[in-house]
């Protein structure tokens, strides 16, 4: 939960703005693992309902695309939202509202944003070696100890007579 008090804006004039600085250590959204999160979010009374905008960074918790091992990867979040008021009906489009004692939950809306803003083939570093592609050993643990010929599919083994034969 990333519960912040927006009392102040339920009852106000449209246009009234309030500012709340985020610095939240490790925590989980649902499935999500985060490191930290940190940034400013400011929210705004509009006619039907409360804006939340801000950017925000955040390190995600992701596999690597080339090695599979969990690392957490840095990511810039550009959050813009429009949270319902008291007794407003939850959407997928409107998925936070202020409950009636003042609180807002954050996290179904910083769930969906920190998984647009992961990178579709993340790594965890620039130079990661990846797998061996014979015994899926890990290439950033040290050299690969296999022979470098594993099981040929059978279905390619008539190419490999081709090759004998040279």
């Amino acid at each position: 939960m990333v519960r912040i008090r927006l009392s102040s804006l339920t009852n106000a004039q449209v246009g009234q703005r309030e500012s709340v600085g985020l610095n939240l250590g490790q925590f989980s959204l649902e499935d999500l693992s985060v490191a930290y999160l940190k940034g400013v979010l400011q929210f705004t009374r509009v006619a039907n309902g409360i804006l939340v905008e801000g950017t925000l960074k955040a390190a995600v918790e992701t596999e690597c695309t080339r090695c599979l091992e969990p690392f957490f990867a840095p990511v810039v979040v550009e959050l813009e939202g429009l949270m319902g008021l008291p007794g407003a009906p939850l959407s997928p489009e409107r998925p936070v509202r202020v409950t009636e004692d003042g609180w807002a939950d954050l996290a179904p809306l910083l769930r969906e944003y920190l998984w647009l803003a992961l990178p579709s083939s993340p790594l965890c570093s620039p130079t990661c070696a990846g797998l061996c592609p014979q015994c899926g050993g890990n290439l950033n643990r040290g050299e690969c100890t296999c022979s470098g010929e594993g099981p040929v599919d059978p279905r390619w083994g008539i190419l490999q007579t081709l090759l004998d034969g040279e």
